[in-house]
């Protein structure tokens, strides 16, 4: 019987370890600051996720990288969207996919716990919407209605500090 009760906890553990998200909002926001080879390099270094595949689009890569841990391929990250201003800033968007709807719910509580603002929530007939924002980024989270995916999308913006 000891064994048992020993056992369970320990079960239950790695179920949770299991489905357990791969990345934190966090890093997505650091990897916004960073280019793509400086973000692959990151990524590989978790152990966490890999590239899937790279694109050119109008002369600059699209990276694609998907989780390796727990159900592969439910999570994905795209890098190397970027507007580039008149004076040469190069702003960023980094985009986060998930097959689980658990894990955009985490990305909606940690975009709060950062200090994100909530300036908008509601619901097209497809997803529910959230959007985050502050002098730095814009955050876009979408939830599947039917509760199958979601969509987390980081943009850098342009502060207008005083000089």
């Amino acid at each position: 019987m000891k064994k048992y009760l020993f056992l369970m906890p320990l079960l239950l553990l790695a179920r949770l370890s299991i489905n357990a998200q791969s990345i934190k909002f966090a890093d997505l926001v650091y990897f916004t600051s960073l280019d793509n080879s400086a973000v692959h390099s990151n990524l590989l270094q978790g152990d966490s996720f890999r590239q899937d595949y790279s694109i050119d689009i109008n002369g600059h890569p699209i990276e694609y990288f998907k989780n390796i841990v727990g159900k592969p391929g439910t999570e994905k990250i795209t890098v190397g969207n970027f507007t580039k201003l008149y004076n040469g800033t190069v702003l960023r968007t980094v985009t986060y996919a998930s097959a689980n709807p658990q894990h955009i719910i985490n990305m909606i509580a940690q975009a709060k716990h950062y200090g994100l603002g909530k300036t908008f929530q509601g619901a097209d007939e497809s997803n529910n919407i959230y959007l985050f924002d502050n002098s730095f980024y814009h955050v876009s989270i979408y939830l599947r209605r039917d509760q199958t995916s979601g969509l987390v999308e980081i943009k850098q913006k342009e502060y207008l500090g005083v000089e």
